[in-house]
């Protein structure tokens, strides 16, 4: 079968208008991903928390910035494909990254087990801000 430029370009076109649906009905991109990994792992209280939904946002930003990979990455989440097999095997890598970077940006430790209230100072990154390691200045250590 021949495709010809008008069958190509209806067929992206009909992609693109049923990726942009389900974005209106389901989709959530990174962040919403993210969430749905904190709501996972910690609960969904700390996942409804607006520090949380600041992390969230930060979080894609930062996924964002590392370019065309972020940007088809935030794509793949809009459009519900994080679910297929091979493609959920390639991704499983964020949710431990979500875990990590959450855990160290901000006192999630404290608000599970203390109850304090969840703060989120800034993204951790090592290189940048190490001073503000939430996990480190709390005062937990890796045994």
């Amino acid at each position: 079968m021949k495709l010809s430029r008008r069958k190509v370009i209806a067929l992206g076109t009909g992609v693109v208008g049923v990726g942009l649906a389900f974005r209106s009905i389901k989709g959530h991109g990174i962040a919403g991903h993210a969430l749905d990994v904190i709501r996972d792992v910690y609960g969904p209280e700390i996942a409804a928390d607006p520090s949380a939904h600041e992390f969230a946002q930060a979080y894609e930003d930062f996924v964002l910035e590392k370019g065309t990979q972020g940007q088809v990455l935030d794509m793949v989440y809009w459009t519900g494909l994080q679910d297929v097999p091979y493609v959920s095997q390639k991704l499983s890598r964020i949710n431990d990254s979500v875990v990590d970077k959450f855990a160290t940006s901000t006192n999630v430790i404290l608000a599970t087990e203390l109850g304090k209230p969840l703060e989120f100072v800034a993204l951790f990154d090592p290189f940048q801000n190490t001073c503000q390691n939430q996990l480190g200045a709390q005062g937990y250590t890796v045994a």
